[in-house]
């Protein structure tokens, strides 16, 4: 890596400002639908207006290029100033290599500068410094050193204590997969609760796990999306079809107990989708739409524009599919049909920033007064969200249909002395929708048993703190959280309605939390956190009234309240400029949902009944690992050995078994194990071809159930005991690029009996892009190249993966030229 300028004459540097009890288990509102048209023209509109203002500018200027060491310009590197550790100006280079950033006043400049495939560039300007800028970047190092912000507090990811998985936007943009959740299985470790892709399974079975913790539909890992959580909050579940891929920058994966520092849900870890911002006036515009087999059309955009101190930003998504038939082919009858899927999303967002100068004093320079404006710099935004989707579930009669809407406010605060501040709040309301059928053993005739109606609704808000001093960065917040939610079926015996039933509840939560990364020497960061948090789940009721004998049956639960401590201590040494050793231990938890404790369901003939004595699940996480860099930074390999133990975990436990109907009930199984081995690897062979492999051995049993001593010993359902992913990258010119993804996995069991087993696989995908003129690119992609028909489920007939998937389609990126 090299620095070097040339004199030219300056522009000048001194140019003046321009300035130019519930009432009832229905008491919620919910629209069905909403005007995909409407919601994508006001944003234009908004960009129309704001772009039009003029806003205060600054004279000053750093230009320059970037080229790699054959002298060919970089383009679409990332170059930032920062002064006094703010970013006071960030663009990206264009397709000469050549970019200008605007000092705006500041002083004491960091120049840095990153590049897909090559190393960090990081530069000190001296004062008054008015050269241009060559710089020259030096071959890409793997991974281990990207920022990761997923512990709350921005770090690099080879310093810190965890285990960390980083999908970087290049990853995500050579995937053949056309799912975010699909994406995230390169990953080792990270499930869903099936082994299907949410693009035509139940979103019931949608809950994201790490590590062999589970049991059930509902996660046990936080999903974030900028900043805001994905996981249902009344059935804990995730909707991945409300994650706009488009707009996704960087995904990062955190594997083991999270509740320290995300409270509920982050039982086996987190995943933090984090999105790019619109900067220094540089306008952001992607678009991408495919088509492919089986009927499948997708298309979506994100559009982001800063002018100064306004920012707007708009990610719509659309999607539909006939699908597949879910059914092995040898079990197929007249009822099976195409589980298919179709939905609508979109986010618009609107910000202020404010930057507060210090105030001009005589000659028109500028004086230092920290006292002046109490907070530097702060930003307050407003964040809408609208998604609709409708699946046919696989057999004449299933279906199911979501409604969601979500409205947040938040603002930060920035000061020099006291730190930044961040406050979040939201409110949801959402109508799940869903129907339920018995069928015949053949498999010719199906009966509608219930159909079943979910509103549910759920607020909250955070305050968050953050500040660095000497060696520490602290950070501490406190956060408050509602849910309510009620079941509502009505309940169909002979195809005739007999009996409706109604059942639901509130839950509210507080929790504080703090912890601390503390630089103790240039070798050794030591992190402390806690969380406490305590909730209650109160005016909880069902009721069944007959429609033979009108008469209604109500039961009333009693209130209930409990509480969770969350510590982790975590400690990484660096032996020497390859090798860090890292530990930690860390507790964890999941108090149950509202969709656990009172809402039951079917799926084929296995009916899964609700508990209201349910307990949260406690687990104890102990970890250790190693991490190397060598091969002048074209290797990167992380290995760890854990322990989780999971007291109370909520499993699907089998009550009652006959040929036409399997009958479940969640229930607190006593204590499970999990024993496992992580492997990441990641080796850059030539600049233009990366491999990159991730493996985990787990297993996952029960312990103890003194309940039921037949179930000590057997696998935890839907974990498999290993685990292996590897990808491979080329990209021989600028042009041209592709990708090859496989997955194989082991055997693992659909019943907490071991009865029902789902067959090893694997299964391959690969992708291929082009980038033509004017930004655009067109792409191939393939899943499941080689046709493989796995299992899936077991209920008791099985049913298989998505046969071959072939797509073509068509990209364009404003700023990748």
């Amino acid at each position: 890596m090299s620095f070097s300028y040339v004199k030219r004459k300056s522009a000048p540097t001194n140019e003046r400002y321009r300035t130019n009890s519930f009432d009832s288990l229905r008491s919620f509102i919910f629209f069905d639908q909403f005007s995909s048209r409407a919601f994508a023209f006001a944003p234009l509109l908004l960009i129309f207006l704001t772009a039009n203002f003029a806003f205060p500018t600054f004279a000053q200027t750093f230009a320059g290029t970037v080229s790699d060491a054959q002298n060919a310009p970089v383009q679409n590197a990332e170059a930032t100033l920062i002064s006094r550790n703010k970013i006071v100006a960030k663009t990206k280079t264009d397709a000469d290599g050549k970019f200008s950033l605007n000092g705006n006043g500041a002083q004491n400049f960091l120049l840095s500068v990153k590049a897909s495939g090559f190393s960090s560039f990081s530069k000190t300007l001296p004062e008054n410094f008015n050269e241009p800028l060559n710089i020259v970047l030096s071959p890409a190092a793997v991974s281990a050193d990207v920022s990761v912000s997923i512990a709350r507090t921005d770090s690099r990811l080879s310093e810190t204590p965890a285990s960390i998985a980083v999908l970087n936007r290049e990853t995500l943009n050579q995937t053949a997969a056309q799912t975010i959740d699909d994406t995230l299985r390169q990953v080792a470790g990270f499930t869903l609760f099936r082994r299907g892709s949410s693009k035509t399974t139940n979103p019931t079975t949608q809950g994201a796990n790490l590590r062999g913790v589970s049991g059930s539909g509902a996660s046990r890992a936080t999903v974030l999306f900028d900043g805001f959580s994905l996981n249902d909050a009344f059935g804990g579940w995730t909707f991945w079809s409300r994650v706009p891929e488009i707009a996704v920058e960087q995904a990062e994966v955190l594997r083991g107990g999270a509740s320290s520092i995300y409270g509920d849900a982050a039982l086996s870890g987190t995943v933090n989708l984090t999105t790019r911002r619109a900067e220094n006036n540089q306008p952001i515009f992607r678009f991408e739409t495919s088509g492919g087999l089986q009927k499948t059309f997708d298309g979506s955009f994100f559009t982001a524009y800063a002018k100064n101190s306004y920012d707007v930003n708009f990610v719509y998504d659309a999607f539909q599919t006939a699908g597949y038939i879910p059914t092995a082919e040898a079990e197929r009858g007249a009822i099976d049909t195409r589980a298919n899927s179709r939905h609508n999303n979109g986010f618009l967002t609107l910000e202020k920033r404010f930057r507060l100068e210090p105030p001009a004093v005589a000659g028109g320079s500028t004086r230092e007064n920290n006292n002046a404006n109490f907070f530097e710099n702060a930003r307050i935004f407003l964040r809408g969200n609208l998604f609709a989707e409708r699946r046919d579930n696989g057999t004449s009669l299933t279906n199911n249909g979501t409604y969601f809407r979500q409205g947040a406010f938040g603002a930060d605060f920035e000061n020099g002395k006291l730190g930044a501040f961040q406050f979040r709040s939201f409110l949801e309301t959402q109508t799940y929708d869903q129907t339920f059928s018995a069928i015949s053993n053949n498999r010719n005739t199906e009966t509608l048993s219930r159909v079943q109606r979910v509103p549910s609704q759920a607020s909250g808000a955070n305050l968050f703190w953050s500040n660095a001093f000497n060696n520490h960065a602290v950070a501490a917040s406190v956060e408050l959280r509602q849910v309510r939610g009620a079941s509502d079926e009505t309940v169909f015996v002979n195809n005739n309605a007999s009996s409706l039933l109604s059942a639901g509840g509130r839950q509210k939560t507080f929790s504080v939390f703090a912890q601390d990364f503390w630089r103790v020497s240039q070798k050794l960061n030591v992190n402390f956190g806690a969380r406490f948090d305590t909730w209650e789940n109160y005016d909880a009721l069902s009721s069944v009234r007959s429609l033979t004998t009108n008469l209604t049956n109500v039961a009333r639960f009693t209130d209930r309240n409990e509480s969770a401590f969350s510590p982790r201590i975590a400690a990484l040494y660096q032996i020497n400029q390859n090798f860090s050793l890292y530990g930690s231990y860390a507790k964890s938890f999941r108090a149950p949902t509202l969709n656990e404790l009172y809402r039951a369901f079917r799926v084929g003939n296995v009916l899964t009944q609700a508990n209201e004595n349910l307990q949260s699940e406690r687990a104890d996480t102990f970890e250790t690992g190693v991490n190397f860099t060598g091969l002048q930074s074209k290797l990167n390999l992380r290995a760890n050995v854990f322990q989780t133990e999971v007291s109370n975990p909520v499993v699907s436990v089998t009550l009652t078994a006959t040929p036409s109907l399997i009958t479940r009930q969640r229930q607190n199984v006593g204590q499970t194990r999990t024993r496992g081995l992580e492997f990441d690897a990641e080796y850059f062979l030539r600049k233009d071809l990366r491999f990159s492999a991730s493996y985990l051995l787990a297993s996952s049993r029960v312990a103890d159930f003194p309940a039921n001593a037949n179930l000590v010993g057997k696998f935890l359902p839907q974990i498999p005991r290993q685990q292996l992913n590897f990808q491979i990258f080329y990209r021989p010119q600028n042009k041209f690029s592709a990708g090859l993804q496989s997955r194989l996995s082991a055997a693992q069991f659909e019943d907490d009996l071991n009865t029902l087993r789902l067959r090893p696989f694997a299964t391959f995908d690969v992708f291929a892009a082009y980038k033509l003129p004017k930004n655009f690119e067109i792409f191939t992609a393939i899943e499941n190249l080689f046709d493989n028909s796995y299992d899936i489920g077991l209920t008791p007939n099985r049913t298989v993966a998505a046969p071959r998937f072939v797509r073509v389609g068509l990209r364009f990126d404003l700023g990748n030229k």
